[in-house]
């Protein structure tokens, strides 16, 4: 019985030792063992080195493509934005081209009309140029005509009026000589265009001589409109309708407003307009001919001047110092009629100019 008790407990211990043999090995194999207790129990969680190494290896990877990836995501960025600003850049380029192009047309097209129009002024010129070729021509031929006439005729006129037969030999030779210094060829042939063989030489030929026209042109112009305008003032003198305003120089004070607008000068109702000198004492003259029917003294006026210009039109010069013509006067355009003051109903020196036509009183500046 005692050995077979501690056969028994031999084996036991055997057993024993074998399950914490095997433990220790299992345990071996685990590089962490995790127990996790609950209320039903408990429960053990092993991890191995394999595990630990795999998981390792995959945080790299994750890490490592991250990195990549925010890496090639920044370079790709900035690649978009240079793209972006050179693609700007070209834009800008292009549209100064675009806006280059567009005057270079017009310059162009402008160009091509002043050669078209320097072309046609040139045919014209060869045209005019030409008819009085054809002139001179006709001329010489007819002179030459009366100078053979004359010379077949010469014994039979000295005999009878030697001096009249050599004066018209001497006119015909004058002639004929005018026409030949005036004149490069006798013939037909229009040698005078002979430079004028391509567009561009046309042009380049004759803008000059255009320019010299243009020039001479101008000069008669000017005479001219010196003419017309001393054509003009000698009729203004004498021309019944108010125009511009009685004094040479003057600030404007008080406009035109017979209705009293608020927004016009002060408000006020005011038939006329005023033109203040600055205190200077100044001529006032009619602004056209006419008859003085009026000039006295009026409480609100001071010293006025009225003149009935015929046609219905009136003036009136109001605020003078002193008045210059009476009653009855003929004036003409320009003549002195009164000084600028600051009488009657007024706070500083001023003409108060007036025009009226047919009794409706009318802006002095649609008459300027």
């Amino acid at each position: 019985m005692e050995e077979n008790q501690n056969f028994s407990k031999d084996n036991n211990t055997e057993t024993i030792q074998t399950e914490n043999t095997q433990a220790e090995a299992k345990a071996d194999k685990h590089l962490i063992t995790l127990h996790l207790s609950h209320k039903n129990g408990s429960k053990t969680l092993h991890l191995k080195k394999g595990h630990l190494i795999a998981a390792s290896v995959a945080a790299l990877l994750v890490l490592g493509g991250g990195a990549y990836a925010g890496v090639s995501y920044l370079q790709t960025q900035n690649r978009l934005t240079n793209s972006q600003q050179q693609l700007a850049e070209m834009e800008k380029e292009n549209r100064k081209l675009t806006q280059r192009t567009e005057i270079l047309e017009n310059e162009n097209e402008e160009y091509t009309q002043h050669i078209n129009e320097i072309q046609m002024k040139t045919e014209e010129l060869e045209n005019k140029m030409t008819e009085l070729e054809n002139t001179k021509q006709s001329l010489a031929e007819e002179i030459n005509n009366m100078s053979g006439t004359s010379t077949d005729s010469t014994a039979t006129a000295s005999a009878e009026n030697g001096d009249t037969a050599c004066a018209e030999a001497n006119l015909s030779t004058a002639c004929l000589s005018i026409l030949e210094n005036g004149s490069t060829s006798q013939s037909g042939e229009k040698t005078f265009t002979t430079i004028v063989t391509t567009s561009y030489n046309k042009a380049t030929s004759l803008s000059a001589q255009l320019d010299k026209m243009n020039v001479m042109l101008d000069l008669t112009g000017a005479s001219f409109v010196d003419v017309a305008t001393n054509v003009t003032e000698t009729l203004a003198q004498y021309s019944n309708v108010p125009m511009g305003y009685p004094l040479e120089e003057y600030v404007m004070s008080t406009e035109f407003n017979p209705d009293g607008d608020p927004t016009i000068s002060d408000g006020r109702v005011h038939k006329g307009v005023d033109l203040s000198t600055r205190s200077q004492i100044v001529p006032i003259s009619a602004t056209a001919a006419g008859t003085v029917v009026e000039a006295t003294y009026h409480d609100d006026y001071g010293y006025y001047v009225k003149i009935d210009h015929g046609n219905g039109f009136t003036t009136l010069y109001a605020h003078n110092s002193e008045n210059l013509v009476e009653v009855g006067d003929t004036v003409k355009k320009g003549d002195v009629i009164a000084m600028t003051g600051s009488t009657g109903m007024s706070t500083g020196v001023h003409c108060h100019y007036e025009i009226q036509l047919n009794g409706i009183y009318q802006n002095p500046k649609d008459y300027e």
